[in-house]
């Protein structure tokens, strides 16, 4: 990718996304409107790990037909697959945490209700579509599972992810999701934003 030109990198990097709206002339004007600068940053950004995450959720929200296009406008789109890019592969990293540290305990945790929560309230995207892009996040897990449980390891500062595991069982105890649904406020969504 690195060494095609840039209207093919360009083509490359955001054909998972271009499908996803209307707007027929957006590849023209983004590959008109990106400087130089702006591609050497794009082509530092395909070394990644998050960028690959992100360009994959992409694809799989395109598999059958673009999922989202007929109820969101060009421009919800593109804020939904911003989001997505800056928060998929950390939302990833803590449900990879959550599960492991879980097992390791010998504890059962759910984490049906942080799925649900990132999807309506990070990514604003109505309920309808809930269901199937919760498969498209545990199908995403399990497809990076072994990268993340060894960038999890070899990180040297997990005290966020124990912070965040430690709250999650502590709200959670002797609760069933239900429950725990309904202590869910408002502020609890602002600090998991």
């Amino acid at each position: 990718m690195v060494n095609a030109s840039d209207s093919d990198f360009i083509e490359s990097v955001y054909k998972d996304i271009t499908i996803h709206l209307e707007h027929k002339e957006f590849m023209k004007i983004l590959k008109k409107e990106l400087t130089e600068q702006d591609i050497y940053h794009i082509k530092e950004n395909i070394y990644n790990l998050d960028f690959w995450i992100s360009k994959k959720f992409f694809r799989a929200l395109a598999v059958d037909k673009p999922l989202l296009k007929k109820d969101y406008s060009d421009l919800t789109i593109l804020g939904m697959f911003a989001t997505i890019r800056e928060t998929f592969s950390g939302f990833l990293i803590h449900l990879t945490y959550l599960r492991d540290e879980a097992q390791r305990k010998k504890i059962t945790i759910d984490t049906t209700i942080l799925i649900s929560l990132y999807i309506k309230d990070i990514l604003n995207i109505d309920p309808y579509y809930e269901q199937k892009i919760t498969n498209i996040i545990n199908s995403l897990q399990a497809d990076f599972n072994e990268i993340i449980t060894y960038r999890i390891e070899i990180d040297d500062n997990k005290d966020y992810l124990k912070i965040g595991y430690d709250n999650w069982v502590f709200f959670c105890k002797n609760k069933d999701i239900e429950e725990t649904k309904k202590k869910i406020i408002n502020e609890d969504i602002i600090w998991f934003k």
